[in-house]
C-alpha cells in the first residue's frame, strides 16, 4: 500500500474513532500516524493576523502568537529551547520555564510581563508573515522537535 494509502486508510480509522484524536490529528498533517511517535511537547498553534488592524501598536502585536502545548504526562523545562521563523526571529524560552502536562503556552510577539502561560518575545515588529511562514520549534541541544509552515490562507493555523 502507498504512503497516502496508508494515510487515507488511517484517517477512516480515526474518522469512526478507533485511532486516539492525536494520532488522527496527526494523520491529518501528514505527520505518522503513530501518536506515540510525535513528541510530547510542540507547536500546536500560530495566529499570523490577528483581527483588527496591524497598526504596530504594542496591543496588536501582542495579538499575533504562536502556541505550544505539552500533550504528554510530564512536565517539561523548555531552559533553552526556541521557536524561529524562516527569516531568523528566534525566541528563547526563560530560564526555568516548565510547561504542566495538558497545558498550552502562548508566545506573544511584542512586549509584556511572562507569566505562568505567556509569555512576551519583546519584538517591536511583526514576526508571523501574514502570507506564510514556518515556525521551528527546537530543543536545547538545537534539534528540531516540530515544525509548522502555513501558506497564509486565513489569519491562524494549526499545527
Amino acid at each position: 500500500m502507498t504512503s497516502s494509502g496508508v494515510r487515507g486508510w488511517a484517517m477512516l480509522v480515526a474518522a469512526v474513532g478507533l485511532l486516539a484524536p492525536s494520532a488522527a490529528y496527526a494523520v491529518g498533517l501528514g505527520r505518522s500516524a503513530d501518536a506515540s511517535a510525535l513528541p510530547p511537547v510542540r507547536l500546536s498553534k500560530i495566529q499570523y493576523d490577528p483581527p483588527g488592524d496591524d497598526d504596530g501598536t504594542n496591543t496588536s502585536l501582542n495579538k499575533e502568537w504562536v502556541q505550544i502545548h505539552n500533550y504528554g504526562a510530564k512536565a517539561w523545562t523548555l531552559t533553552g529551547w526556541s521557536v524561529r521563523d524562516v527569516t531568523g526571529y528566534k525566541f528563547s524560552f526563560p530560564e526555568g520555564f516548565t510547561i504542566q502536562p495538558g497545558t498550552t503556552v502562548t508566545v506573544h510577539t511584542g512586549a509584556g510581563k511572562n507569566r505562568l502561560l505567556h509569555l512576551y518575545w519583546g519584538q517591536g515588529s511583526y514576526i508571523w508573515n501574514n502570507t506564510g511562514d514556518k515556525a521551528t520549534f527546537k530543543n536545547s541541544a538545537g534539534k528540531v522537535v516540530d515544525t509548522c509552515a502555513y501558506d497564509g490562507d486565513g489569519s491562524w493555523v494549526s499545527c
